[in-house]
């Protein structure tokens, strides 16, 4: 465990270098951003992920710290996902819509698009969208997060993974 939270700290860095690269469709961050959070992202499978696809419930949490700008200093959001995964599966880009509660009670819905890119040792998790309400409703957002690669070894087993990390950025435009 703790090789694991070493890890998504040197992938958070990395994960927050891609930030001001503007991904294609996303407006660049020519003009200074509203808000920029670190985050960390927290995934728990049930059942857990293993090498062939099957149903499973995700569970996701996701904290928004350090932010600078015009909102509270911090945040959470929590949700649940039901989908069909397995570990040789590349996720396809799919809708997801998240409701952020700051620290000061407000909150932010964040809808965007997900996709995950592998790179050597790292999976690279990338969040493109708006905000559609609450706080910051109609602006450009984005996350990027990156989370050490899938261990295939565990995808074998037959508990599979049950959590995954992950540290990262989130931008609002």
């Amino acid at each position: 465990m703790a090789h694991l939270a070493q890890s998504c700290r040197v992938l958070g860095v990395a994960a927050a270098a891609l930030v001001p690269l503007a991904a294609p469709g996303v407006p660049a961050l020519a003009d200074a951003p509203v808000v920029v959070c670190t985050t960390s992202s927290h995934w728990s499978y049930s059942p857990g992920v293993v090498l062939t696809p099957r149903p499973l419930r995700t569970t996701v949490r996701d904290e928004y710290t350090s932010c600078t700008g015009s909102v509270a200093a911090t945040g959470t959001s929590e949700f649940v996902v039901d989908r069909s995964a397995g570990c040789l599966e590349p996720l396809a880009a799919v809708p997801e819509t998240r409701v952020i509660t700051w620290a000061d009670g407000s909150t932010s819905t964040f809808t965007y698009t997900v996709t995950v890119t592998s790179a050597p040792g790292a999976d690279v998790i990338t969040k493109i969208g708006t905000i559609t309400g609450g706080v910051f409703a109609g602006r450009s957002a984005q996350a990027v997060q990156a989370a050490p690669a899938t261990d295939l070894l565990l995808c074998l087993s037959e508990e599979g993974i049950t959590r995954q990390s992950s540290l990262g950025t989130f931008t609002v435009l």
